[in-house]
């Protein structure tokens, strides 16, 4: 499974705008390649250099002319919503599109332990791998474990300012990994020719949820009183099984802790 790699390199980016989407796009640029960010955003902020290629995935509007003389596609486009019709109507409308326009390189970001879970979401994730496996462009699948940012905003979520509580599922360990580091890890993956499967990606330390909470609290001087609850549903079922870790991939380095501190005192300055 071979692909030419041209240096600088045309990179369409999907979900351009999310988490993950901006981190890769700006190392794409810092690596001097030429950055196409699809976005349902119709006037996105994005860094300069960048070409903005407005659509919607799931209703395939906007694909074939981002697709168009496209070497690379780091496809990051996820939402959880009902039928999953990003991820699946999304990822083969994406398919479709860039097959109509050549062969170029299909890096996709996927989830540990999708295989192994019931979770709605999780299967969704794994048919979208199904299809990028079946699309007969060359391919190359990363999956990760949950980002710091994802577990900071579940956090604040929970959080009752007017009674002064957080309320957590119990149960729940996450070993998540900076979202810097999984951006790194597909601009590289892009880099190079298609792979198929990759080894996964975990962060470089498992935390009971708990543990999580009181790092966040200390570091941004709360005070809230935690209780757990046993939440219902598939949502909450997914958190605690440990499907979703990777205890021999604990690569990333960039810890709970250090990402906290550092977010910390960029809103602090900000």
């Amino acid at each position: 499974m071979q692909t030419q790699i041209n240096n600088p390199a045309t990179v369409l980016v999907t979900g351009a705008t999310g988490t993950l989407g901006r981190e890769v796009v700006k190392q794409l640029l810092q690596h001097s390649h030429h950055v196409r960010a699809f976005t349902r955003q119709s006037s996105p902020t994005v860094p300069q250099g960048v070409n903005i290629y407005q659509g919607d995935i799931r209703a395939r509007s906007g694909l074939a002319e981002a697709t168009k003389g496209v070497d690379t596609i780091i496809h990051c486009a996820s939402f959880f919503e009902s039928g999953y019709e990003t991820d699946i109507q999304g990822t083969r409308h994406l398919i479709e599109a860039a097959k109509a326009n050549g062969s170029p390189h299909l890096v996709y970001i996927s989830i540990v332990g999708i295989d192994r879970s019931p979770f709605t979401y999780f299967q969704a994730k794994l048919e979208a791998e199904r299809l990028v496996e079946q699309s007969n462009l060359p391919w190359t699948i990363l999956r990760a474990t949950q980002f710091h940012d994802y577990v900071l905003s579940l956090i604040t979520s929970w959080t009752d300012e007017n009674t002064s509580t957080i309320t957590i599922p119990d149960g729940v360990r996450f070993q998540s990994v900076d979202v810097r580091e999984v951006a790194d890890s597909l601009v590289n993956l892009a880099e190079q020719p298609a792979a198929g499967h990759v080894p996964d990606l975990g962060g470089p330390e498992i935390l009971m949820l708990e543990a999580m909470v009181d790092t966040y609290q200390l570091i941004y001087h709360k005070q809230n009183a935690v209780r757990t609850e046993t939440l219902p549903g598939e949502y909450f079922d997914a958190f605690r099984s440990d499907v979703k870790l990777a205890p021999d991939r604990a690569v990333g380095q960039i810890t709970w802790e250090s990402f906290l501190q550092e977010r910390a005192i960029v809103e602090t300055a900000s």
